[in-house]
């Protein structure tokens, strides 16, 4: 937790340091945004081995969906939260890996025209589940053998960079990217990677 405050204050005093140097700092309220957005990319932590049976590659595209809230103030902070699931099928049986996570965002974004590109974190935590099997499940009532399954609290960092299209005054398209970096307990299972986003954003 005290890494995570440390990041958010260093974002919070590069930014008003960035204000400042352009002439002022304008944090008066100048509305809201929300909205969904479906994520797909490339994650990956190397191989999984359970009880001396053939390793299973933890790797692959990773698939999922979400949301975001964010407030404005002046022209450029916005201060939000944000909250996803992912999902990840890997291995040669059908394992599975998911992450849901959420947690304080802040970011930064400049008004070109139509364009609003933007670049921020988020800082919070979520929790991963993950089962490795390592042969093909039988369909039947008898327990499996040499099966992983675990479930973990984790603290992360994930900075993103990103876009936002006007399409009219009220809605914009969105894209953006980020990489999630734990900051809790290292774990062998905790997969890293881009993930990419594309949705939709409404302003009032």
């Amino acid at each position: 937790m005290k890494k995570s405050l440390f990041v958010l204050l260093a974002l919070l005093c590069a930014l008003t340091l960035h204000a400042s140097d352009r002439g002022g700092f304008d944090l008066s309220y100048r509305g809201f945004s929300g909205g969904m957005m479906l994520h797909a990319g490339w994650v990956a932590r190397g191989d999984i081995a359970v009880g001396g049976e053939p390793q299973q590659a933890l790797s692959g595209v990773p698939l999922g969906i979400g949301g975001a809230l964010k407030v404005r103030f002046g022209d450029h902070l916005r201060v939000g939260t944000e909250g996803y699931t992912s999902s990840l099928g890997y291995g040669d049986y059908g394992s599975s890996l998911s992450i849901g996570w959420g947690g304080l965002l802040v970011d930064w974004a400049w008004q070109v025209g139509r364009f609003a590109p933007y670049v921020g974190a988020t800082i919070g935590g979520g929790v991963v589940e993950n089962l490795t099997l390592t042969s093909e499940p039988q369909m039947d009532t008898l327990p499996e053998e040499n099966i992983s399954y675990r479930n973990y609290g984790v603290g992360v960092v994930v900075p993103f960079v990103g876009v936002e299209y006007g399409l009219t005054e009220r809605m914009s398209l969105t894209v953006k990217t980020d990489y999630m970096f734990s900051i809790s307990r290292k774990e062998f299972d905790f997969p890293s990677g881009i993930r990419c986003y594309i949705g939709f954003m409404f302003h009032h």
